[in-house]
């Protein structure tokens, strides 16, 4: 089966390639890939390169992910987030292809005193938000035979995350403050990609397009997460052992884009779909943090 990557070398991008499995003939692209480089923002572009891979199925996890950046830019933010992968699904359902996208918990607001399920209204707070639920909606009216990947709070040990962000301030012996009145499902990259392999398999029984949700199995405050992220590294001796972590209220860290209070995902559609039963967030933390710790002896 030939796919194609797209975001080749961001955070999910670089999971899905690492655990492509062996029967998978995968092609990876971004803005600087050394093969098939392209600029996804531009549709002439994207469209050229469908036509020469011609790829049975579609891997999207590219995305303009700039949470606070969007509220100034949500013109480009909308490009990425609704634009590319319309453009996606046009030309998946010409060619009879399927389409993988991802999109975010940052489509919701409330707190429903549940975990969010597939078909809970969407009422986003954030450019952002409002970004990738136009692209939801627009893979949702297109016709092709995609699936849309709800998920929150995504981490893993490469740069550019929260968790990395904050181990990289605790390993030199500062103090953290965290938020703790938001409640979410974190979700390792590794879990993620692990997911999406399995929905691969089941893209040919989809009739019309679907949404469904993938998360870590479980729920906690960013405060709770990086507690036990750090408890995690001290014990390997990677972090001081003098390091505390304050919790503060969301008013107290104040950030241009508003985030929801409540991002626990019900993964049940997933799990009835393939089978397959999510890991828990303090499994897949401990391998996480020990990926780091590694990464940093290198």
């Amino acid at each position: 089966m030939r796919v194609l990557l797209t975001g080749a070398q961001g955070q999910l991008g670089r999971h899905l390639a690492r655990r492509c499995p062996g029967h998978i003939d995968l092609i990876a692209t971004d803005r600087d890939t050394p093969r098939h480089p392209c600029d996804l923002s531009d549709r002439d572009a994207v469209l050229d390169l469908l036509n020469v891979v011609q790829p049975e199925v579609i891997l999207n996890p590219a995305a303009w992910t700039a949470v606070d950046a969007a509220e100034d830019h949500e013109d480009q933010a909308t490009v990425l987030n609704r634009d590319l992968p319309s453009w996606l699904a046009s030309w998946c359902r010409s060619h009879e292809a399927g389409l993988i996208s991802f999109s975010t918990d940052y489509v919701f607001d409330g707190q429903p005193d549940r975990g969010w399920v597939e078909t809970d209204p969407c009422r986003p707070k954030s450019a952002y938000g409002r970004s990738k639920r136009a692209g939801e909606e627009a893979l949702l009216a297109s016709g092709a035979r995609c699936l849309i990947v709800r998920t929150a709070w995504l981490h893993s040990a490469l740069p550019g995350n929260f968790l990395t962000a904050i181990l990289k301030r605790a390993a030199l012996g500062q103090d953290l403050q965290v938020v703790a009145d938001q409640i979410g499902s974190p979700t390792w990259a590794g879990t993620l990609a692990d997911a999406t392999w399995a929905l691969v398999e089941k893209l040919d029984r989809l009739d019309e397009p679907a949404l469904v949700h993938v998360a870590g199995r479980g729920e906690m405050s960013w405060y709770e997460f990086a507690s036990r992220a750090v408890s995690e590294a001290k014990r390997r001796s990677a972090v001081p052992e003098s390091v505390r972590i304050e919790a503060i209220a969301s008013d107290d860290w104040p950030q241009q884009a508003q985030r929801p209070a409540w991002s626990v995902l019900d993964c049940s559609r997933f799990e009835q779909w393939t089978g397959t039963r999510l890991p828990d967030i303090d499994e897949t933390l401990e391998e996480c943090v020990q990926e780091w710790v590694q990464a940093r002896k290198q």
